[in-house]
C-alpha cells in the first residue's frame, strides 16, 4: 500500500492547468520558476522530493518550500495549500482549494494549513516560503493527501478563443503532501458509496452523473466502472460507459460521468445499474439507482449544450404519421366523389 502511495504521488511535483489543460507541454523554462522541498527530519522516506510525513496529535511544524525564481524581474506567486479532492476524469486533483469535503472527512489538509498567501520574490533569487501546518488534537487514521500549490500572478496566461469563448491557461507547480500517524495503515481498505444519480452538465455537454465516494482515509487505486442506465420500465440500455485505471482521494467524492453521446436528454424516470473494482478486483461494488429527469432540468440543460444533435423521429412514429395522413387524404377524396363529382339526375320534360 504504502508503494503505491508514493507511485500515486511521485508525477504530482509537475505543471498543471487550473482553468485549461494545455494541449502542448510548457517547459519550467518559459514560466522561469521552480518550487522544491526542504524535507524535515520526520520525513518517512528521504528519497522522496515531496512531503511524506510523520506525525502525532496535536504536533505542529513550519513545512519549507524553496520558490527559485529564475527571470530578469521580479514576480509575485500565490501560494496554497489544497486538499486532495477526486475529478471527473476519475484523477486525483489539486487544482482548487476550498472545495467541498466528502461526508466522511475527517482530517482535512485545508484546516491544517493556512489560507492562500501572496509572496514575491526578486529577480534570480531563491526564496524559502514557510507554510505552517497544525495537527489535530485528536488522531486520525490512514493518511492525509494534499499538496502546496504555487502559482506566478503576473504573467504565464495563455488565450485562446473558441466559439466565442475566452478560455484562460494558467499554469501552476503542485509539491505533493502526505501526512500519516502509524507506520503501516495498509489494513484499512476504501470503500465506495453511492450518494445520487441525476442529470448535470459539464463543460456544456449533458451526461447522466453517478455522485460516488470513497469513504476510507486510502487511496482508492486502478478503479474500473461499468454503468448502464436504462429508462423505468425497460430491460433496454439507453446510456452506458466504462472507465478503468481511475484513483480517487481517501475521503472524497467525484461525480462519475455518462455521457449523451449529445444527443437530448428526456424527462422521465430512469434507473441507473452500477459496478465497481478497485485494487486490483480486491474489493467490488453493486448498485442501483432510481433517479427522475424533470421537463425543467432539460429544458435548461438541452438549452445551454453545444453540439447538441436534433432529436430524430422513431421509424414507428413515421409510419404513424405516414398512415394518419393516407386516412385524411382517402377521406377527402372519397367527400370529393360523393359531394362534388357525384353525377347529377337530369329530369326530363312529360310528354
Amino acid at each position: 500500500m504504502y508503494k503505491k502511495i508514493c507511485l500515486a504521488l511521485a508525477a504530482m511535483l509537475g505543471l498543471v492547468g487550473a482553468t485549461v489543460t494545455a494541449t502542448h507541454p510548457v517547459h519550467a523554462e518559459a514560466l522561469h520558476y521552480a518550487i522544491a522541498a526542504q524535507l524535515p527530519s520526520n520525513q518517512i522516506n528521504t528519497s522522496l522530493s515531496y512531503f511524506n510525513l510523520k506525525v502525532s496529535p496535536g504536533q505542529q511544524q513550519t513545512l519549507n518550500v524553496v520558490l527559485s525564481n529564475s527571470d530578469t524581474k521580479a514576480h509575485k506567486y500565490s501560494v496554497a495549500a489544497v486538499r486532495a479532492t477526486t475529478n471527473t476524469n476519475g484523477g486525483i486533483d489539486y487544482t482548487k482549494r476550498g472545495v467541498k469535503p466528502a461526508s466522511s472527512l475527517k482530517a482535512d489538509f485545508e484546516q491544517m494549513t493556512p489560507k492562500k498567501f501572496t509572496v514575491s520574490v526578486p529577480a534570480n533569487t531563491k526564496q524559502t516560503v514557510p507554510v505552517q501546518l497544525k495537527v489535530p488534537t485528536t488522531a486520525f487514521a490512514g493518511v492525509v493527501l494534499g499538496g502546496i500549490r504555487v502559482q506566478e500572478l503576473d504573467t504565464n496566461t495563455s488565450q485562446a478563443k473558441s466559439k466565442g469563448v475566452k478560455l484562460n491557461n494558467k499554469f501552476a507547480y503542485v509539491l505533493g503532501v502526505t501526512l500519516q500517524e502509524v507506520d503501516d495503515y495498509s489494513n484499512i481498505k476504501p470503500e465506495m458509496i453511492l450518494h445520487r444519480a441525476g442529470a448535470k452538465q459539464i463543460n456544456y455537454r449533458n451526461y447522466i452523473t453517478a455522485t460516488l465516494e470513497n469513504t476510507q482515509p486510502t487511496v482508492m487505486h486502478k478503479l474500473e466502472i461499468s454503468a448502464k442506465v436504462r429508462k423505468a420500465g425497460s430491460q433496454d440500455t439507453y446510456l452506458s460507459t466504462t472507465k478503468s485505471q481511475m484513483t480517487m482521494a481517501p475521503n472524497s467524492n467525484f461525480d462519475f460521468p455518462i455521457s449523451t453521446k449529445n444527443h437530448p436528454l428526456e424527462a422521465g424516470d430512469y434507473t441507473l445499474d452500477l459496478t465497481a473494482s478497485a485494487n486490483d478486483g480486491d474489493v467490488h461494488w453493486h448498485f442501483t439507482k432510481n433517479f427522475t429527469i424533470t421537463r425543467t432540468q432539460t429544458n435548461k440543460l438541452n438549452k445551454s449544450a453545444v453540439d447538441l444533435q436534433k432529436p430524430t423521429t422513431s421509424d414507428n412514429t413515421l409510419l404513424y404519421i405516414f398512415l394518419a395522413i393516407g386516412i385524411v387524404v382517402l377521406i377527402i377524396v372519397i367527400i370529393l366523389f360523393v359531394v362534388v363529382l357525384k353525377p347529377k339526375k337530369h329530369k326530363h320534360p312529360k310528354k
